[in-house]
């Protein structure tokens, strides 16, 4: 079987994050600055909705935002079902790594390496836009499964 970084990661490339509605998650607010939370949105091309991963370990990666190179974080480095996931400067904290686990159907858990294998999940069992982002324990629900998709290359407007 091959791991995720064969099929999915390459170093240096750019990728949403999907749930199974297509919408992807991006930060809230202006600026992206510390503590900017993390919601589902339509993808616009933007890079608040991009993502980079940085692998630390086999299937293991900090996960940076194209637009401000801040890393998806769990808030006050929280490890209870219900903390919710925010941006925050790059620490190399536990709370900032994650690992992705591979499911048949092509998608991914993403999995809290500090939360006790918590992954991340929406409030609710949301998959609309305006969805909250948090961790939660596994459960059969799609709000954990996750499709990550390279950002295809715009070519400049002429």
């Amino acid at each position: 079987m091959k791991t995720v970084e064969q099929t999915l990661i390459e170093a240096g490339r750019a990728y949403t994050i999907a749930a199974a509605t297509g919408c992807v998650i991006g930060y809230v607010g202006d600026d992206g600055a510390g503590g900017a939370q993390l919601r589902l949105g339509k993808y616009e091309h933007k890079p608040e909705q991009e993502w980079l991963f940085d692998r630390v370990g086999e299937n293991s990666y900090r996960i940076h935002c194209r637009a401000n190179n801040k890393v998806i974080d769990l808030a006050m480095a929280g490890t209870a079902n219900g903390t919710w996931l925010q941006l925050w400067d790059d620490v190399l904290g536990g709370s900032q790594m994650w690992t992705l686990v591979p499911v048949n159907d092509g998608t991914v858990r993403i999995i809290s390496q500090w939360a006790s294998g918590r992954c991340v999940d929406t409030v609710g069992i949301g998959s609309a836009e305006g969805a909250i982002l948090q961790i939660w324990q596994e459960s059969p629900g799609a709000d954990q499964l996750w499709t990550i998709r390279p950002v295809k290359d715009r070519k400049p407007a002429a």
